[in-house]
């Protein structure tokens, strides 16, 4: 693991860099590229790597670097576009990845990540659109579980209440135990199955700060969806907070909370 000195305000805004100790996987990679610095591909290598440590800024200007050498190639744009999110920059987020849709247009996760930032946005209906296409790839169960929690309250905040329950028979009832947990409990609780708080209990502070984030937003859109907003503004502070205290800023859940927050 790359050993670093990091804190959050410079990924988001501070422009003082972290420092980093490369580890034997990254360390390789620079050997690589000091033999072969026009390596587009060893480029995008170093940018996973410096994100998988959440050396996010630095990640990105890996990236940035590869789409000068190859700037036609959809997958660095992708790339970018994620680590942009991850440090708030929502708009430049969505210019990326409407980039890579045009390049690469049967990509999943490109059209799931610019629904994500149209709706970071509060563009409901682009979101929509792009949730849409993002729905006509899906292939696997893990897929139609992300994509249709995430529609679901897009249909449901642009007051389509009836296309967003329609959305629900894509997920399974039960039987679940993918990688996608938390949304599949979450789209249960819109269909009934299950009620807001076995979803997110009152002794929420024992889960993991992903847990809290991720089921709390779908919580709290389902209160202020249905015109509890007191108890969706508590659920969005809590969300907050995990996330500051275990520098979880850059799940979408988090993000999608601070802006809630910011609209009150």
């Amino acid at each position: 693991m790359i050993e670093r000195t990091l804190n959050r305000s410079y990924e988001v805004s501070d422009p003082n860099p972290s420092t980093y100790t490369p580890d034997e996987e990254l360390a390789a990679i620079e050997a690589k590229l000091a033999e072969d610095p026009d390596n587009a591909q060893l480029w995008m290598e170093k940018g996973l790597a410096l994100a998988g440590a959440e050396l996010y800024r630095e990640s990105e200007e890996c990236y940035a670097h590869a789409i000068s050498l190859e700037p036609f190639n959809g997958i660095l744009y992708r790339h970018m576009a994620h680590r942009m999110l991850s440090q708030w920059r929502f708009e430049d987020a969505r210019a990326g990845f409407t980039i890579a849709s045009r390049l690469i247009p049967d990509n999943w996760d490109v059209w799931y990540h610019l629904g994500l930032s149209h709706f970071l946005l509060r563009d409901y209906e682009k979101a929509a659109q792009a949730y849409q296409r993002c729905l006509e790839l899906s292939r696997e169960v893990d897929d139609f579980i992300a994509v249709c929690d995430w529609y679901y309250m897009t249909e449901r905040r642009l007051g389509n209440d009836e296309k967003a329950l329609a959305l629900l028979a894509n997920v399974p009832d039960e039987g679940y135990e993918g990688e996608n947990l938390d949304y599949f409990e979450r789209t249960r609780m819109y269909k009934g199955i299950l009620k807001p708080e076995d979803v997110f209990p009152e002794d929420f502070r024992t889960l993991d700060a992903i847990d809290i984030i991720t089921r709390g937003f779908g919580v709290s859109n389902y209160y202020r969806m249905n015109g509890d907003v007191e108890k969706a503004d508590a659920i969005v502070d809590a969300i907050i907070e995990a996330g500051d205290e275990r520098e979880c800023y850059f799940a979408f859940g988090y993000l999608a909370a601070m802006v809630d927050k910011s609209e009150r």
